[in-house]
């Protein structure tokens, strides 16, 4: 799934894509899904970008919460990778991205993977776990 998350990432590179969630962490069960986060505030570029190289958009949904619930999130863009992995790219306010809310399960924060950080980790230790210790 690391691997399906990075070819996306690196099409979506100019809105500096976050891979979170439990792909990040690297605790998947088999419905688990690939969450990345984008630093932008502007639905139709990241649509664009998605339709340009040929993913088929299969929902999207405005976060309706007040603040602190939503975390900065503003949309949610569901699609499937080519090998049919369920993917959420979640739209982010400048400020939310740059600063990344702590997890509810581990008390970290939720800072993820960048593309760098995951093509790293990709060549050097693909298993590899994210959990506070």
């Amino acid at each position: 799934m690391r691997a399906e998350a990075l070819e996306l990432m690196k099409k979506l590179s100019e809105f500096n894509p976050r891979l979170v969630g439990s792909v990040w962490r690297g605790v998947v069960k088999p419905n688990s899904d690939i969450d990345i986060e984008v630093d932008c505030e502007e639905l139709e570029r990241v649509l664009a970008v998605l339709k340009e190289n040929k993913f088929e958009i299969l929902e999207i949904h405005k976060i309706d919460l007040p603040e602190p619930l939503r975390e900065g999130s503003l949309v949610k863009v569901k699609t499937k990778t080519s090998k049919g992995y369920t993917v959420e790219i979640i739209l982010k306010e400048h400020s939310a991205y740059l600063n990344p809310s702590r997890c509810d399960i581990y008390g970290d924060v939720k800072k993820g993977l960048t593309l760098t950080e995951l093509e790293k980790v990709m060549r050097e230790e693909p298993t590899r776990l994210f959990i506070p210790r």
